[in-house]
């Protein structure tokens, strides 16, 4: 029988990696070998999680809106960000209710991550993706 981890999951919590689990392969970092990333989960049911690529490329100029094409690009695919309310709907099932996504299309969705803790180690599983923090 799962666990509940609404009470463990509580505070900030550091990326260690982000992998892409393609069957009998051998997993594959989605970001990369050492990706940054922070994920906090409140105790008044509210949460955040900021992942990105190690060694993102700058913009030409200093201007958020003044990259090129490509520098857009980039920058979007080497990072992802969402945030909003969540609760655990049974034992280790955890839905973020997302309220802002650098992914548009999540926003006002239900994001299913399922959670397994072992010391200061949360595991959240979608697969085919498993992303492993460490508490902060």
């Amino acid at each position: 029988m799962k666990e509940s981890v609404k009470d463990k999951i509580i505070g900030t919590w550091k990326l260690v990696s982000w992998k892409y689990m393609d069957g009998d392969k051998e997993p594959a970092d989605f970001f990369g070998e050492n990706p940054k990333g922070i994920l906090t989960y409140d105790k008044s049911g509210y949460m955040n999680a900021q992942l990105m690529k190690s060694g993102r490329s700058n913009f030409n100029v200093e201007s958020m809106t003044g990259g090129t094409t490509e520098e857009i690009k980039n920058a979007y695919l080497s990072y992802a960000a969402y945030w909003g309310k969540y609760y655990e709907r049974t034992p280790g099932e955890l839905v973020h209710e997302v309220e802002g996504s650098l992914f548009p299309n999540w926003v006002g969705h239900d994001e299913i991550r399922y959670a397994q803790i072992d010391g200061d180690t949360l595991v959240l599983s979608i697969p085919p993706f498993r992303v492993t923090w460490k508490r902060a």
